[in-house]
């Protein structure tokens, strides 16, 4: 060729990747040159940080690794880890364009009045629990073969995933507010405490009660307390947790660090009846209103609220915010996947999505969850639930 080999590698790193995979058929001295180049992570991470909005990042990192946060991997340019965040980011784009697969699985609930209350992802795992206080574990690997059992002795109201470098933890809250900690390895009961809400990211567990927070786990415990103020729903992304309370206060604090390091803002309380409250990462609240309302707060300036009723012909009963794509499980059983570009300005009049038909009960709740670069949604019902695969 004209110029040297060194010359090239200077040219090519003014590329981004995916043009750089293109140019790797114009002959074999180039596609030498690109592969190397490849095969670092800069570029890569370059890619991922003129693309995907940093505040998302964080939760495509728990998607792909529930241990180690983002800027872990961007110290060390990590390339395979950078070009899974983008693989996953444009997956993500084009859920309502992509074909389906889907696996039943039928849970082994003999007493006629247990069903599913709730269900979380972590990695290749899924746990489920039940009314009768049994949490069922699953490999996505196997679906038809339980891994682990563990009994809560009440009924479940929610379970999340707490991993803390080699340790899995299961973290299960019943109906009556005893919360206890599972080693998902031993099946050992580790730790029990109380509380009404929890929510995990990474090793940070948040649980919420009345009007105080603590995190819980493998960190050092720290307590928050809001004024006189009940906390109605709680996330967490990474060290910092997020909650929102009876009076509209949307509180992003950390209590690893100074109590002082907390940002809160106030919106209107809505106007109507309102039940299950849910907070996704970075800084969207959704709730369910009456006859088929949606709110949505995003950075805690105003609720807006949507009548998916009348676009969908029934009642939204589980939600999923994930990047920009919302997903709705309806009474009906269906579900629909939309491509959101700007939450604040939803018009479910004007836009499409994608329709799942799996189920003719209501849908109870909805996980995305990535395993050796395949992707699912994790659709639960009162009896069973479907891994859609996206192709």
């Amino acid at each position: 060729m004209i110029f040297p080999l060194e010359i090239w590698e200077n040219i090519f790193l003014y590329s981004d990747p995916l043009t750089l995979i293109n140019m790797r058929i114009t002959c074999k001295y180039w596609k030498n040159i690109i592969d190397r180049i490849l095969q670092q992570g800069t570029p890569w991470y370059k890619l991922c940080k003129n693309e995907i909005p940093e505040n998302l990042w964080s939760t495509l990192c728990e998607t792909l690794n529930a241990k180690k946060f983002y800027t872990d991997f961007h110290k060390e340019r990590d390339a395979k880890f950078w070009i899974a965040m983008y693989k996953l980011w444009i997956k993500c784009k084009n859920m309502t364009k992509c074909d389906t697969q889907s696996e039943c699985v039928e849970l082994p609930i003999n007493i006629p009045l247990e069903y599913i209350t709730c269900i979380d992802t972590s990695e290749n795992l899924i746990a489920v629990g039940t009314s009768r206080g049994v949490i069922y574990f699953y490999s996505i690997t196997n679906l038809q073969v339980i891994d682990y059992i563990v009994d809560h002795m009440e009924c479940v109201q929610s379970i999340k995933f707490l991993r803390d470098g080699t340790n899995i933890i299961c973290v299960s809250c019943s109906i009556n507010n005893h919360i206890y900690f599972w080693d998902v390895n031993t099946l050992n009961l580790i730790n029990g405490t109380h509380g009404k809400l929890i929510c995990t990211s990474y090793s940070y567990c948040y649980i919420a009660m009345r009007n105080r927070i603590s995190s819980e786990g493998g960190i050092p415990r720290r307590v928050y307390e809001f004024d006189t103020d009940n906390i109605l729903a709680v996330g967490a992304n990474y060290d910092r947790v997020l909650f929102y309370t009876e009076r509209g206060y949307f509180v992003n604090l950390s209590l690893e660090g100074d109590k002082n390091d907390c940002i809160y803002t106030r919106a209107k309380v809505p106007n109507m009846r309102v039940r299950q409250y849910h907070i996704f990462k970075p800084n969207v609240i959704t709730c369910f209103g009456e006859y088929g309302y949606l709110g949505c707060l995003v950075q805690g300036q105003k609720w807006r609220f949507y009548n998916v009723f009348s676009t969908l012909y029934a009642t939204p009963t589980a939600i999923l915010v994930y990047g920009h794509i919302l997903i709705l499980g309806l009474d009906s059983g269906n579900v629909h996947i939309f491509y959101i570009n700007d939450f604040e300005k939803i018009d479910f009049n004007n836009i499409t999505s994608k329709k799942l038909c799996l189920d003719s009960s209501a849908v109870i709740s909805l996980n995305i969850m990535v395993n050796a670069e395949e992707y699912y949604l994790i659709v639960g019902y009162s009896k069973r639930f479907y891994c859609v695969k996206f192709m």
